[in-house]
């Protein structure tokens, strides 16, 4: 009788345990268009949960607990929250961000003036990475004010360089993620993106330059926010390592590429983790810059 209820016992665990690990799925997609969203970033609100959708807009995820909260972010979309309450999540879909499509540049560039700010130099090899002890994505932007030269006129981003850190991950394999430029509210906080869905490959070590001319990215008065944000995807997957927790006891997690090189600045960063934006005095994506007329 006692190895009966033993058994019982065991099975009961077993279940739990599978319980535990069972994974939802969904796919990512545009409200009006219902065409596919690719590399969605997706967090369980309050939690180190996470993921990033593939290719095709389809998405797996360690199921959550029923009343928890899901964050869905696209660039250029707004973002958008549901209570967890069932185990498929079929479409998800996202809408446009109105204050973006309201934002029409009609005046071409003159290009007459040229202003190159190089913020990429530190006297240390500093490092800021998409992986840590979360499960979802993260994003890093830094401010630059509008050049005090193109104070009364128009100021456009003509191009930008991107700097990756040879930390972990292979030197010989391209790894993705998004380059993102986004306004500032009055409260000194991310606004709106100015760029729509710009992916970039790279492999450690690289610099990345990416042509932002015909995008006509007019300035806001008030600066803007540009920086990386990460992809939990597989083809930035390094490998799963284990996290010494204040308990002792260690806790798996997965490391994903690429790792950004960084800057100490004075300025504080703009940090998404955890599907929750934070501003930290820590080290800021390098970059160089050039802005014209």
């Amino acid at each position: 009788m006692m190895r009966y209820y033993m058994f019982i016992a065991f099975l009961i665990i077993a279940i739990s345990s599978n319980a535990q690990n069972e994974m939802i799925d969904g796919v990512m997609a545009d409200s009006v268009t219902k065409e596919p969203l690719s590399f969605v970033n997706i967090y369980v609100l309050n939690t180190s949960q996470g993921t990033t959708s593939n290719e095709n807009g389809y998405f797996q995820l360690k199921e959550p607990n029923a009343g928890q909260n899901l964050r869905f972010g696209y660039v250029g979309y707004d973002s958008k929250d549901i209570t967890y309450v069932k185990k498929q999540l079929d479409t998800i879909f996202l809408s446009r961000n109105k204050e973006q499509l309201n934002e029409v540049v009609v005046q071409a560039p003159l290009q007459d003036k040229t202003i190159k700010i190089k913020a990429s130099k530190s006297k240390d090899r500093l490092g800021i990475s998409n992986s840590g002890d979360d499960e979802g994505a993260r994003m890093f932007l830094r401010y630059f004010a509008k050049p005090l030269e193109l104070k009364d006129e128009a100021a456009y981003l003509k191009s930008a360089e991107i700097f990756l850190f040879k930390g972990i991950g292979s030197v010989k394999r391209d790894y993705i993620f998004r380059i993102r430029i986004m306004s500032l509210t009055e409260d000194a906080e991310p606004g709106y993106d100015l760029i729509d869905n710009i992916t970039l490959t790279g492999r450690p070590g690289s610099k990345v330059r990416i042509d932002l001319e015909d995008e006509r990215i007019l300035i806001p008065g008030n600066g803007f926010l540009i920086g990386v944000e990460g992809l939990q995807i597989n083809q930035n997957y390094i490998r799963t390592t284990k996290l010494l927790l204040e308990n002792g006891k260690y806790k798996d997690f997965k490391k994903y590429g690429p790792t950004f090189k960084a800057v100490e600045s004075k300025d504080p960063v703009y940090y998404l983790s955890r599907g929750e934006w934070k501003k930290m005095k820590m080290p800021v994506p390098a970059m160089n810059l050039i802005i014209t007329n």
